[in-house]
């Protein structure tokens, strides 16, 4: 039997990886519009060196993924697009958490090398995760975060084969690359070396090892030069987009969204009951690697929850920005199951079937709850149709494709020297390589700094004055007013828009939703492809068909 435990267990695990994919593929491996902003700043480093959102102005850090962008510009130079590329990795990375997860577990029983179908218990649950699934896709570095962090707890909490802390140095060297992926990496690093210094007090050992020194200098060699790097790039200590999204006003509503935020994650995914098994395990007296695990996780997710609260949350439906917690969740769920199971099963073996049918029915239902979910997260509901802010991947998947469409029309027709003022700075800067405002100022140095918040949703608290748009001259506004329709559209405001030098346009884009037209506004002394200059006199109506 004991012959048969490996095999178990890596068949088990290849089901959670197909499981995963066949689950991400209901979403259809899409690519979200803010991903595309990371694909503009990875192909100006590709094609010209230069790591910024336009060429030849002043480099601002309009992104929260160093590594990730780095990663996706390599890939680029090798001629593999962003657009998959970043899904690949996407998935890939999310595979490998799963893994990461399953040695772990069998590392933490204690119970030698020998295989268990509990070790794959975490994958299993994390391939039934909705968000976990639609995050494995969506273009960002979400997944490879959630690997360096996961990865570097596991280094953190298990010791080597032999007994020794002699791993410890590489839990450094995970968590300094997590750190480069996203600015959260910095916490999970403090949270594993508070974790260390909390044992170290329980047995009164103060001084330092060797390979604790070593844990904190390689996280160190990895993060210290990028930040001095950053300093001297960018000309700030944090991202541009720090300064955005982490603004002191309306600081009451921003923690009443990140308060809804969590409380919309945990009811969607369970989470509540999820954590119901290593509560019980408490009272089951766990063995030590679990007790190990659960201390960590008690101190990691209430304060990464806190932090995820403080920021209010995100936009993008299904909790992209909490899914680095997930597997951690799995992991205490799976080992607190365990703790039970042998608790339950100490009375004999007349009792050995009833954990793994209570582990197949929390899976089955488990797995009947996420289709629910996964439906509805499927659904477009259009612009102020979101739930407070939150936006359905049905939706997203819309928004991209249809700027995606946008962009190409426009890298078709604009000139080296237009100019756009945009709402949503992704896919369509992106296909367009027109230099662009991003109105909402995570690439926009005066933005994030000057401009008061407008709104309290997560990556949005900020915008352009109408004025400040128009000092840059821009040859196209599609920012404050556009339009997708099945015709062309007249505006009630084109006069006050004509006055400013701009009119309204309509074009048929070929790949948009509604009939494929699309309004906005040119500059009336320029061209744009088949629109000439506009000259006065003029009819009312300032749609070119």
């Amino acid at each position: 039997m004991g012959r048969l435990r490996k095999p178990l267990v890596l068949l088990l695990l290849a089901v959670a990886a197909g499981g995963l994919i066949a689950h991400a593929s209901l979403f259809s491996f899409f690519v979200t519009d803010d991903a595309y902003i990371s694909f503009v700043y990875s192909k100006h480093l590709a094609e010209h060196g230069q790591l910024v959102f336009n060429l030849g102005e002043k480099p601002v850090e309009g992104y929260t993924n160093f590594l990730w962008t780095v990663l996706l510009a390599g890939l680029m130079k090798l001629g593999w697009k962003p657009e998959s590329s970043s899904v690949a990795l996407g998935i890939g990375f999310a595979i490998g958490t799963m893994i990461v997860c399953a040695l772990l577990v069998r590392r933490l029983r204690g119970d030698g090398d020998r295989w268990s179908a509990w070790d794959a218990l975490p994958a299993l649950l994390l391939a039934a995760v909705p968000g976990y699934a639609c995050w494995a896709a969506g273009g960002l570095e979400t997944q490879m975060f959630t690997f360096f962090a996961t990865l570097g707890a596991a280094l953190h909490l298990a010791p080597h084969r032999d007994g020794s802390d002699r791993v410890r140095p590489l839990a450094g060297l995970v968590f300094g690359l997590a750190a480069l992926t996203r600015p959260e990496g910095n916490l999970f690093f403090a949270l594993a070396a508070l974790h260390r210094v909390a044992w170290k007090l329980r047995r009164r050992r103060l001084a330092l090892t060797r390979d604790e020194l070593a844990f904190v200098g390689l996280f160190a060699l990895l993060v210290v030069p990028h930040l001095l790097w950053r300093h001297h790039y960018y000309g700030y200590w944090v991202p541009n987009t720090f300064f955005v999204k982490a603004s002191g006003d309306a600081r009451a509503a921003t923690l009443g969204q990140g308060l809804y935020y969590l409380g919309r994650f945990a009811q969607a995914f369970l989470v509540y009951l999820l954590l119901l098994p290593p509560v019980a395990a408490l009272a089951a007296k766990p063995d030590p690697g679990t007790r190990r695990l659960l201390r960590f996780a008690a101190l990691v997710l209430p304060v990464f929850f806190a932090y995820v609260v403080s920021v209010g949350g995100d936009f993008m439906g299904l909790f992209r920005f909490v899914m680095p917690a997930m597997p951690l969740v799995a992991l205490a769920c799976a080992l607190g199951l365990r703790a039970v199971a042998a608790r339950v099963t100490d009375g004999g073996a007349r009792l050995a079937w009833l954990p793994p049918v209570a582990v197949a029915a929390l899976l089955g239902g488990y797995v009947a709850h996420g289709v629910a979910v996964d439906r509805a997260a499927q659904v477009y509901l259009g612009p102020g149709a979101s739930d407070r802010g939150i936006d359905t991947p049905g939706y997203l998947r819309w928004y991209t494709e249809d700027r995606a469409a946008i962009g190409r029309w426009f890298g078709q027709h604009a000139q080296p020297d237009d100019y756009a003022a945009v709402g949503g700075a992704g896919a369509q800067v992106y296909y367009s390589g027109m230099r662009s405002l991003d109105c909402f100022g995570l690439s926009d140095e005066y933005i994030a700094h000057q401009v008061p918040p407008v709104s309290h949703r997560p990556g949005h608290q900020k915008y352009a004055p109408l004025e400040y748009q128009l000092s840059r001259h821009p040859t196209i506004i599609t920012s404050n007013y556009y339009n997708i329709g099945t015709g062309p559209m007249e505006r009630p405001d084109a006069g006050d828009w004509k006055r400013r030098g701009y009119h309204y346009v309509s074009v048929q884009v070929p790949g948009l939703s509604s009939g494929g037209w699309y309004t906005f506004l040119k500059r009336m002394d320029r061209r744009v492809g088949p629109l000439p200059p506009f000259s006065p006199p003029a009819p009312a109506n300032f749609d070119l068909q």
